[in-house]
């Protein structure tokens, strides 16, 4: 059933990033939410976060090789486990789900545009380094530092795991 979910996750993420990216391109936005924090304004990004390596011609093969081997890697994990009938833990896969999908969702745009469309401007006009964004993004970021989380503190070998009392009111590391 998490499978299911999963798939639906994604699906929703990248329906979801591909409609508010045509919408905003269709509508060539440019609207004030609230002044000098948040507005929607289209961009074009050819690079990672803040346009990192953007200036480069070969950035974009670069993004498209390693979201490639991310959503590689995620499906064959994802797989491995159905086919084992390994129980995967419900914060990890919909973590992984998130992640799927915005690496998809800025994937496509890249591969069809040879850059990907922002549109969600965060502290603009202030003398705080603005942000700028998309529906993928906002995945991608929730997803990963849900893993981080997971990794953190909630697998069973997380480094910071929380020890659980025992009926005793002592520590019991047994589970």
């Amino acid at each position: 059933m998490i499978y299911i979910v999963c798939i639906i996750i994604a699906l929703g993420v990248i329906g979801l990033d591909m409609l508010s990216k045509y919408l905003a391109v269709k509508g060539n936005v440019d609207l004030v939410i609230i002044p000098h924090l948040l507005k929607f304004k289209l961009t074009y990004n050819t690079g990672a976060a803040f346009s990192f390596l953007g200036e480069y011609s070969w950035a974009i093969t670069f993004f498209i090789i390693l979201t490639s081997l991310t959503l590689l890697g995620i499906t064959a994990y994802m797989l491995y486990n159905f086919i084992k009938k390994n129980k995967i833990s419900k914060w990890l896969a919909v973590s992984l789900a998130l992640v799927f999908g915005g690496a998809i969702g800025n994937l496509i745009d890249r591969v069809w545009l040879g850059k990907v469309r922002d549109f969600i401007f965060v502290l603009y006009n202030t003398d705080i380094f603005p942000a700028i964004f998309n529906v993928a993004d906002i995945a991608l970021v929730v997803g990963v530092i849900m893993i981080c989380v997971y990794l953190l503190f909630l697998d069973k070998e997380a480094v910071f795991k929380f020890k659980k009392e025992g009926k005793n009111g002592k520590e019991d590391n047994n589970g």
